[in-house]
């Protein structure tokens, strides 16, 4: 698999039936930069299909909450878990689903899960859903990502940096810089990329929001009025 996809497509994995055996992790982390089963970050508390603790009550930056729907499962449990994540801001729920339509083990039904994943898209501006690689790749971006800005007249420069392969880790990151209060209209630009913003304002002022490549050049922030 590593030769036909090449190593950012074999980024992260399971090992077969869930084992968390610290001697085959450490054997399979060699190959994958992240494990479903084990993920050994000290910024992440890792919670397992069978522990049952409030994944909001850890005091860890991110939270892995996993959660494996059976056959009888109720469906408002598992609405209940996006409530969850809706309602807390580092809780990242990976669902494991084995079968659909009688194939498989512990199927569910595709009408129910058609209705499942029609609730997650209803929180579509809440939640941010990808790939349990991706999601990895972004908190250890975060997590090693350094920030450097400067303050000109009339514009402001940022350095978003960190350590990690770029071959591996060239996700976007959202920034949030805070500008005068007399700026209407905002434009950011990194390489070619550029975009024209609204500011907001919270109880500490005048900023924007944008996303940004750690490593992919400076980030010129001016305002466009």
């Amino acid at each position: 698999m590593l030769r036909r996809l090449g190593s950012y497509h074999t980024f992260s994995a399971e090992c077969p039936y869930g084992t968390e055996n610290e001697r085959v992790m450490e054997y399979a982390l060699r190959i994958h930069e992240a494990l479903r089963n084990r993920m050994p970050e000290p910024f992440l508390e890792e919670l397992n299909r069978w522990n049952d603790m409030d994944p909001g009550a850890s005091d860890k930056t991110y939270v892995q909450w996993q959660r494996g729907a059976l056959a009888d499962t109720p469906l408002d449990l598992m609405k209940s878990w996006i409530d969850v994540v809706a309602q807390n801001n580092n809780v990242w729920l990976v669902l494991v689903f084995h079968g659909v339509d009688g194939v498989g083990w512990e199927a569910k039904p595709h009408e129910e899960l058609d209705e499942y994943f029609s609730y997650i898209k209803d929180y579509e501006d809440r939640l941010w859903v990808d790939t349990f690689g991706n999601v990895t790749r972004y908190m250890r971006e975060r997590m090693n990502g350094n920030v450097q800005t400067r303050v000109g007249d009339g514009s402001i420069t940022i350095e978003l940096t960190h350590i990690l392969d770029p071959e591996m880790y060239s996700l976007p990151l959202t920034l949030r810089t805070y500008v005068d209060n007399d700026w209407r209209r905002v434009v950011v630009h990194q390489g070619t990329q550029e975009m024209q913003l609204v500011p907001d304002k919270d109880a500490r002022g005048t900023y924007v929001q944008y996303q940004a490549v750690p490593n992919g050049g400076t980030i010129t922030i001016r305002s466009a009025r």
